[in-house]
């Protein structure tokens, strides 16, 4: 189930896609993270950076699999995160240079999380407004195959309505209006979704 945020001191959230070459490592597996500077420097073209009230959290893939790492981090370093300069030409280099030496306190295998095809298909027949009851959040849709884009728990998934809507509704479709009369029709597993997004104790 969808976490909700349970502060909203939230300093800033950075979702950082990052295209080109990585630097290779020798890492070759989970085991063989310590810190941030380990996860930063796997070789792959995606990953989610949050910044909290005193954590730091990345969610990233390796080996095929999703995870998602934790660290506690001081006043001194989240203010220097805050203070950055997004506009810098230096900015992404100076933002990973203060989240290397950042120890992993916890790290998480998000793939226990997925839904699998069974549990995907136990949600068929339900109500949009069940799975909004339930957890689940929209992040965007295709009115014309009735597609939309909802997360759960860490990942999201491509769920499919039955009916349609017209063209005229469309600039006017509010999906939490008209959940109640929305029935799913199949859902199917899409990418990951917003990992970084979790209760903070």
């Amino acid at each position: 189930m969808k976490k909700i945020l349970s502060l909203i001191l939230v300093i800033m959230m950075v979702i950082l896609v990052l295209a080109g070459c990585q630097t290779t490592t020798s890492i070759d597996s989970v085991e063989d993270l310590k810190t941030f500077g380990d996860i930063l420097s796997l070789d792959q073209n995606e990953r989610q950076i949050a910044i909290y009230e005193n954590k730091a959290i990345i969610a990233f893939k390796i080996n095929g699999e999703y995870y998602r790492a934790i660290s506690n981090i001081s006043q001194e370093t989240q203010d220097a995160i805050f203070d950055l300069d997004i506009f810098d030409d230096d900015y992404d280099e100076k933002y990973d240079n203060l989240l290397k030496p950042l120890k992993i306190d916890k790290i998480e295998n998000l793939e226990g999380m997925k839904l699998s095809q069974s549990e995907m298909n136990s949600w068929v027949g339900k109500t949009g407004q069940e799975l909004l009851d339930a957890g689940w959040s929209e992040s965007g849709w295709n009115l014309s195959d009735m597609e939309f884009w909802m997360d759960y728990g860490p990942f999201e998934y491509t769920v499919t309505f039955n009916g349609k809507v017209s063209e005229s509704e469309y600039d006017d479709f509010d999906f939490y209006e008209r959940a109640d009369s929305l029935i799913v029709k199949s859902i199917e597993y899409n990418s990951i979704g917003n990992a970084t997004d979790i209760e903070i104790e």
